[in-house]
């Protein structure tokens, strides 16, 4: 992975492979190499890439691929379903962001009083738990009804159809931690 970041920090600073071997003094031939894997630089020459590509060294040395994602509360991606009273907002990336490549998906959610999640039973190839920060709600895992409370949670393994209603006049609000990712 090392050679195509080297490459691709290169030509998003628009330097040809021959202008990058003048400025670090390596060879357009080893800097090529490097660039397709077939060798490993030396500490001493990934120095002198990154100063002339004005990268930090580690830069190279890590999986920079979003490694720290910062969602802020008020630009969270929304999902509100038609003919739903719940609202889903995503805490983490969404499993469709292909650059993130997450390993779990957590969405807050708020849903209305005396409404359901869902018309129907959602089933879903993943496990998910489900955190209740305010109000209740009654989870029903086919026919079987659990209620939960503020500060309850409840573990619903992959396959299994659930979907939940708030019985009260508060709304609910709480947290669904789905590992894997549903794509």
């Amino acid at each position: 992975m090392l050679g195509p970041k080297i490459r691709e920090i290169r030509q998003e600073k628009g330097l040809k492979l021959n202008e990058l071997a003048d400025k670090t003094g390596l060879t357009a031939s080893y800097l090529s190499q490097i660039e397709r894997n077939l060798i490993d630089p030396s500490i001493s020459s990934l120095r002198k890439i990154s100063v002339e590509l004005e990268v930090p060294i580690y830069t190279f040395l890590t999986d920079e691929r979003k490694q720290n994602v910062v969602i802020q509360a008020d630009k969270r991606k929304k999902l509100e379903l038609p003919n739903s009273s719940i609202v889903y907002e995503f805490v983490t990336p969404m499993a469709s962001d292909k650059e993130v490549n997450s390993k779990m998906e957590i969405i807050y959610f708020q849903l209305d009083p005396c409404s359901w999640s869902n018309d129907e039973l959602m089933i879903h190839p993943a496990d998910e738990c489900i955190f209740i920060i305010e109000g209740t709600v009654e989870v029903y895992l086919s026919e079987e009804k659990h209620t939960l409370n503020k500060g309850d949670s409840i573990y619903i393994q992959e396959n299994i159809p659930h979907r939940f209603y708030n019985p009260t006049s508060e709304k609910v609000i709480g947290i669904s931690n789905i590992c894997p990712p549903i794509y």
